[in-house]
């Protein structure tokens, strides 16, 4: 019996897409802290960029493994900026902040937070980010990564 080409093609790639969903893992890959660190760093960036800042100060430059037991280690990254947009209330300033980081990825509120500080965190990319604004037009964003692989 001969078997017409195109069933031996068909039949390679079923056989091809079965063997390729064999071990694999449904859980989505864990970055290194470097990964997520770079990611971090995109996310505030971005954050204040959307938030029209003026006069960004980086307060901590990050990109250094931070130890934090198990061999596993973390990464951070902060600034600080202005805003002279409208009568610069802190409340507004977190608003601003806030809107600005939802465009840029989704975080979820991880802990109840002050009228002035939004404590939040994005699982996907392990990342969690605190807003906070301490003085009219002030606004300060600091994050770190989940203790992760270093690399």
């Amino acid at each position: 019996m001969i078997i017409p080409a195109w069933r031996v093609v068909l039949m390679s790639w079923v056989a091809l897409f079965v063997l390729a969903g064999c071990g694999g893992s449904n859980d989505p890959e864990v970055p290194t802290a470097a990964e997520a660190g770079a990611t971090l760093k995109e996310h505030i960036n971005r954050t204040l960029e959307g938030a029209q800042a003026k006069t960004i100060e980086v307060t901590d430059p990050g990109g250094r493994d931070v130890p934090c037991g198990e061999g596993k280690v973390k990464r951070t990254y902060a600034a600080t900026a202005r805003n002279d947009i409208g009568s610069g209330d802190p409340n507004s300033m977190l608003l601003v902040m806030v809107g600005a980081l939802d465009i840029v990825a989704e975080y979820e509120l991880n802990a109840p937070g002050q009228p002035t500080v939004q404590d939040l965190v994005n699982k996907e990319y392990k990342t969690h980010i605190v807003l906070s604004s301490p003085a009219e037009h002030v606004m300060v964003i600091r994050g770190e990564t989940d203790c992760l692989p270093p690399g």
